[in-house]
């Protein structure tokens, strides 16, 4: 199985219009269609990412109390969160026998245009949801007939997004993960920090051939190691969401505008170029644990200073 690219992250939320609200006025993403699906149990809204040409955010609500999205939510306590991450694949149906061949069992769909799965090893539980669709089908999330909506006028400071940078996922064993999704999917291993650099976790990045979006995954390391934690709530989930902005005194501003507290900030340099980075809380990005990260000289950071990936 291959993947084209990344199409879409999709975040689950009760209240879509408040949602769509604040990620244009404190992200800057700018909505571009909607749709209203009842037969699909699905209502949402396509949103571009500053900077991330062909990879869109979207935000999905449920129609009703039967549809599967309120299922989610249910199963979720209520909170809203990141449902899933959209990707094209060249051949579908190819793609869903290699699926089976493994044990990863298919969660939602519609034959013959899109399939849902967990694409983390089956024998550890559910990992991060993915939609895969096929050539010639565009929607997978009920937006089979969207209508395009003119992006609101947004006063005040924004982030300054410039790019999804990487969706970050939690896992016990960062080359487990690293080796089942390039025999599976063909991610490329692209740097990864040493055993022993950070006390409670080691981590390490994988390309997706098509995609300008990295993936990272971290996995917890000594006692009382903040990923132990989280793994054990959550399992295999994405633990964050990493947003490159273009000027840091901006973004911090737009922060302190916005009333958004900020929390675990750090900063360094690496190759000669320095960095910096905080988190932003799911209670105020509706329910996605978001990172903000500014480097001097884009690309260093992940290029850079780090050991050789290891062969295997």
């Amino acid at each position: 199985m291959r993947i084209y690219r990344i199409d879409h992250v999709a975040q689950l939320v009760p209240d879509l219009d408040a949602q769509v609200s604040l990620l244009e006025k404190v992200f800057g993403f700018r909505a571009v269609s909607r749709w209203d699906n009842a037969e699909a149990g699905a209502r949402g809204v396509r949103m571009e990412i500053p900077g991330s040409w062909g990879h869109a955010w979207l935000v999905l609500s449920p129609t009703d109390e039967s549809s599967p999205l309120r299922t989610w939510l249910d199963d979720h306590n209520g909170r809203p969160g990141l449902h899933h991450v959209g990707v094209e694949v060249p051949d579908l149906d190819a793609a869903l026998s290699e699926l089976s061949s493994r044990g990863v069992k298919l969660t939602d769909g519609v034959p013959g245009k899109w399939a849902e799965a967990s694409l983390s090893p089956p024998e550890h539980g559910p990992g991060v949801l993915f939609r895969l669709r096929g050539p010639g089908t565009l929607a997978m999330c009920g937006d089979d007939e969207p209508t395009p909506v003119a992006g609101s006028t947004v006063e005040g400071p924004t982030l300054g997004v410039v790019a999804l940078d990487h969706i970050c996922q939690a896992f016990l064993d960062r080359d487990e993960l690293a080796r089942w999704y390039a025999d599976l999917a063909g991610f490329v291993q692209v740097w990864r920090t040493p055993e022993d650099e950070h006390p409670d976790m080691a981590d390490l990045v994988l390309n997706i051939p098509g995609s300008s979006i990295c993936w990272e995954v971290i996995m917890p390391r000594g006692e009382d190691s903040f990923i132990e934690k989280f793994y054990s709530r959550n399992g295999a989930a994405a633990h964050h969401v990493t947003f490159q902005v273009a000027d840091w005194d901006a973004a911090r501003a737009a922060c302190e505008h916005h009333d958004i507290n900020t929390f675990d900030d750090e900063e360094g340099v690496t190759d000669g170029a320095a960095w910096k980075h905080t988190f932003i809380h799911p209670k105020q990005t509706g329910g996605v644990l978001v990172q903000l990260f500014w480097e001097e000289r884009p690309g260093v950071w992940v290029r850079s200073d780090k050991i050789p990936p290891v062969s295997r």
